[in-house]
């Protein structure tokens, strides 16, 4: 900010907020802002429904709470008293956005209508800290990898031919997440994404579509899985993936599956720091031109993860970002076949001095991923 020379920073997004402050809310039409001053002052401005949990989770000078939205007086007013207070000039301020994001029917000023001017773009001076992950993040990280590999072995164990995907997936995550509650005293999920910990698959041709939903019918010999699981660990989540097979592969679905795992094996080797983000994509788009499978992509090789589950840079030809140690990316080519199913893999994986490590620790072969029905 200082270098920028800026007066205050205004931050609205709720994973930067979080990232700085600790305090993770869930978003609804009600604006959360957070204020930071040049002198190392704070200030997060909350609706009443957030009074008490701010002012027991986010570390700042000062929680200026407001009653509701939209109110007698709009908060973003707030936001304008506020800056005013600290005595940030219009040309000086920065923000990650010129007002609170519309979300739930959200509708006011931006926040140059207030102010006069249209605010510094600041959003990398946040997200420039956010994409190279500290010891204590990639720590997190790890924990949710560790506990998403046990509570996939559980569900992996648990599918049946005949069952709906929820009967075999629900009760193998309930499981697991009883035992981080037993072995992690004091542990809770704090994303707002969902209970904790997930684990999931969804199955047959629906398998395609590489965001296909959970359709419920029942499993059967022959069916290809795609699954995914990941834990919340202080905010911090993982990406593990798996294709499954049902019973004895076809030749189609045996040639897909070592297509899928070549392009995930070409991607994790390519990562190394002072790689581009768009070279590890290339390298994946060149294998499965040598193997005739470049008509079956559907996305890019993956993403970085950290407090939410899609952040940059991407592994994308569009992403010029360069890798560096501490990085955490998804690594998931995927290859798609309308009449045959979908083959996605999904590994977290951490860029290091020397390289890469995978920390997902699961099997990525054929053989250790073939359902008996």
């Amino acid at each position: 900010m200082e270098a920028a020379g800026l007066d205050a920073l205004c931050v609205f997004y709720p994973a930067r907020i979080a990232y700085l402050t600790g305090f993770h809310h869930i978003p609804t039409e009600r604006p959360i802002v957070l204020i930071l001053g040049a002198k190392g002052d704070a200030t997060l401005i909350v609706p009443a429904v957030e009074k008490e949990h701010a002012e027991t989770t986010a570390p700042t000078s000062k929680i200026d709470v407001y009653f509701e939205y939209p109110g007698a007086e709009h908060p973003m007013e707030r936001v304008a008293a506020d800056l005013l207070d600290v005595s940030a000039k219009p040309r000086r301020t920065g923000a990650d956005h010129d007002g609170f994001v519309p979300y739930w029917g959200y509708r006011g000023p931006r926040l140059s209508d207030l102010t006069g001017e249209r605010p510094v773009d600041a959003e990398m001076l946040i997200e420039s800290l956010r994409r190279v992950k500290s010891a204590a993040e990639i720590a997190c990280i790890q924990l949710s990898c560790d506990w998403a590999a046990r509570a996939h072995r559980r569900m992996q164990a648990a599918i049946e031919v005949g069952k709906t995907e929820m009967e075999c997936y629900m009760p193998s995550a309930a499981e697991t997440l009883c035992e981080m509650v037993h072995e992690m005293p004091g542990w809770r999920p704090r994303g707002h994404n969902g209970s904790g910990l997930t684990a999931m698959f969804v199955g047959g041709r629906s398998t395609a579509m590489p965001h296909g939903f959970v359709k419920g019918h029942g499993i059967q010999k022959g069916d290809v899985l795609v699954s995914g699981a990941g834990a919340d660990i202080d905010g911090y989540g993982s990406e593990l993936e798996r294709t499954m097979i049902v019973g004895q592969p076809t030749r189609e679905q045996e040639r897909a599956f070592a297509a899928m795992l070549a392009l995930q094996s070409r991607a994790i080797e390519v990562m190394a720091p002072g790689v581009t983000a768009g070279e590890v994509e290339l390298a994946t788009v060149k294998v499965a031109e040598e193997l005739g499978f470049e008509n079956s992509l559907r996305h890019h090789a993956g993403h970085s993860i950290g407090l939410e589950g899609h952040e940059a840079p991407f592994l994308d030809r569009g992403d010029e970002a360069v890798l560096e140690p501490g990085m955490v990316f998804t690594v998931e080519p995927g290859v798609y076949l309308k009449d045959v199913g979908g083959f996605r893999h999904s590994d977290t994986v951490v860029i290091t001095e020397a390289g890469n490590r995978v920390m997902t620790n699961y099997p990525r072969e054929l053989a250790d991923l073939i359902v008996k029905p």
